[in-house]
């Protein structure tokens, strides 16, 4: 889609980075991961002036403001007069999870609902049931902040098998009679 409005897409690892071109020159066959496209992001940001990067995964600014997606989902679910029973997000970055969560749990915690929220992981990449919690980068060139998250160490490559995962919101439909 981007590339309809006139921007050039590149798959990573490229040989138009530094670190693209470390990670293909140690394993050409590599299937990337989204550290390696950090690495190259954010080593383009740094190297063009006129270019700037804003992670939008693993820290923490960025979950508060993928809330937008759960504050939507309350509003049209409101339009329509219905609600969530359970709320299902994906835990990987994190900010799938927090985004359509987030503000379910602030219902919750104010006593305004009582349903289910569900965080869930890829078998391919599980950083929260078989990772560590320890300091971390979260760009396989280690060129950005550390950061205290669950992982599997900054240099690690999912098996080619895992793919990003949308957030799913399911709620019972009102009763047909």
């Amino acid at each position: 889609m981007t590339e309809l409005y006139g921007a050039d897409v590149t798959a990573s690892p490229s040989a138009e980075t530094d670190s693209g071109q470390a990670i293909l020159e140690k394993d050409p066959t590599t299937s990337g991961s989204l550290g390696i496209a950090i690495s190259e992001a954010v080593e383009l940001a740094a190297k063009n002036d006129d270019t700037k990067y804003a992670l939008g995964s693993v820290l923490n600014h960025v979950l508060t403001h993928q809330t937008v997606i759960g504050l939507e989902t309350i509003k049209q679910l409101e339009m329509v007069g219905d609600h969530p029973d359970v709320i299902v997000g994906c835990a990987g970055g994190g900010s799938n999870y927090a985004g359509i969560a987030f503000p379910y749990i602030g219902q919750k915690l104010r006593g305004e609902t009582d349903l289910r929220i569900v965080a869930v992981e890829p078998a391919a990449c599980s950083s929260l049931t078989k990772g560590k919690f320890a300091c971390d980068f979260g760009g396989t060139a280690h060129m950005t902040p550390l950061v205290k998250m669950h992982t599997h160490g900054s240099t690690f490559v999912p098996p080619g098998i895992h793919a990003g995962v949308s957030v799913t919101t399911v709620w019972h439909p009102p009763h047909c009679n």
